[in-house]
């Protein structure tokens, strides 16, 4: 048998596996054009010599507290490497211990526990410094009003008590903004289920991996930056990882102009070279979820290549390691079909889904209006935060009308040994799920015949070009 070496296990042993596959496979490994780790006197001198905008001694300068607001483990950021730099220029310029605390930017993902906060900070930092897990539905918010385009700013009332705020996050492909990373860390990061909610319902979306805007309308990525300027994102710190979760780059400074800087630089590291002759002669394309397969809502970020490879049977490996599957924001649209046309709108103003006339009839402010006041009060009426979520109540173990609606009915052989049976049968009802890569061959998709395969070791990362 011929192997597949793969990296897995994001934060849970970043582990390299091997796959076995027949020797009569003609097998394509299709990696990202990658970089090498940055060296760590690299990493430091860019905290303190930032690419753009004031350095953070300058900023700390008459300050008395700091927030560092970092990403929760459904991202592959390594903030245990960056904070204890950050730390350092915080106590030289007057900011120590007592006046710096830390808020992990959940959005609508679940609460971490304190052995996941160690693995994410270091235990060292967790045991010194306050940490909190930001909450969309329960925490303390403030309500800053709206932006033009109508965004209500509900923000974590600690952004806006700390005199200094800096986030600390990775850029990465994502559909509704483009890239991760920037003014995202604030929202949907520390925002309120009401912003969130109307970001992903009215915000025109940003393709995968699209770094320009659209010339015709505002968009999701533009209206996340007037938020993190409004809730006082002071400095923005973006990390772009290799395939191996490493530090390749890291830009700080301005978090617009850090941001832009970070998506060069990402492009050029995810970029994957993909011949138009394989795309069209692949029978099976084996999907890797690493660096996303700690978190099980993280699968969505692994479904591009199907769009790449339409006649190809597709198989995805993904440990889903904390086999939690809990996404508030995904959970509060689902709740009804109200909420869920809600979230249509968006999908209609985005160039190229729809034509152009729909998204100019649902881009007008009355529309948008009634929408909103809609959002406003589905979100004073339902629970589904995490503690609903563990309690099992309301409608998230419940199979509505809209989850229906949105179930992504394509084959699927998912392999993964804690993704829940219960959310494959909502979220991928045409789908199969295993345990093991033992299973997957013995249930016949590892056929001992010549087939084409291509293997995408780190999909979430890659940037098809």
């Amino acid at each position: 048998m011929a192997r597949i070496s793969l990296r897995s296990r994001a934060w849970h042993g970043d582990e390299q596996i091997e796959l076995p596959v027949p020797d009569v496979w003609s097998v394509d490994v299709l990696p990202p054009v990658d970089a090498p780790e940055l060296p760590e006197s690299e990493l430091q001198k860019a905290l303190a010599e930032p690419h753009a905008g004031p350095t953070l001694a300058a900023l700390a300068q008459g300050k008395s507290t700091a927030l560092i607001v970092v990403d929760d483990l459904g991202r592959p950021t390594p903030a245990h490497r960056i904070v204890p730099h950050l730390l350092a220029l915080l106590e030289a310029a007057g900011i120590g211990p007592e006046g710096t605390s830390f808020l992990v930017a959940t959005g609508s993902h679940r609460q971490i526990s304190r052995q996941e906060l160690e693995i994410k900070l270091g235990a060292d930092i967790v045991a010194r410094y306050r940490v909190h897990c930001h909450d969309a539905f329960h925490d303390e918010l403030r309500d800053l009003g709206r932006l033009p385009s109508g965004m209500p700013v509900v923000v974590n009332q600690r952004v806006l008590d700390a005199d200094l705020v800096i986030g600390v996050s990775c850029i990465l492909p994502h559909t509704l903004a483009g890239f991760s990373g920037g003014g995202k860390i604030m929202l949907p990061g520390c925002a309120g289920i009401l912003s969130i909610s109307a970001l992903h319902s009215f915000e025109a979306k940003r393709q995968r991996g699209q770094v320009e805007p659209s010339p015709r309308r505002s968009d999701a990525r533009e209206v996340i930056e007037e938020f993190a300027q409004r809730a006082g994102l002071d400095f923005s710190v973006n990390t772009v990882i290799n395939s191996r979760r490493e530090v390749a780059h890291i830009v700080a400074g301005d978090f617009r102009d850090a941001y832009t800087e970070g998506v060069r630089r990402a492009v050029e590291v995810y970029r994957t070279p993909i011949p138009q002759q394989l795309r069209e002669q692949t029978d099976l394309v084996i999907v890797n979820g690493y660096p996303l397969d700690a978190d099980p809502v993280q699968v969505s970020k692994s479904q591009w290549p199907r769009m790449l490879f339409p006649q190809a049977r597709m198989i995805l490996y993904d440990p889903a390691c904390d086999g939690i599957a809990y996404h508030g924001w995904s959970e509060f649209q689902k709740a009804s079909v109200s909420n869920m046309l809600c979230g249509a709108i968006s999908e209609a103003r985005t160039d190229g889904r729809y034509p152009a006339p729909l998204g100019t009839l649902l881009a007008l402010p009355f529309l948008r209006e009634l929408g909103h006041r809609r959002l406003r009060r589905e979100a004073q009426r339902t629970d589904v935060s995490f503690r609903a979520y563990q309690q099992g109540g309301g409608t998230i173990h419940t199979n509505t009308v809209a989850k229906r609606v949105m179930a992504k009915r394509a084959p699927l052989v998912i392999c993964s040994q804690s993704f829940p049976e219960w959310k494959r049968d909502v979220q991928f009802p045409n789908s199969v799920l295993l345990r093991s890569w033992e299973a997957v061959a013995a249930a016949g998709h590892l056929p001992d015949e010549a087939r084409r395969v291509v293997v995408l070791p780190c999909a979430p990362l890659q940037i098809p070009s």
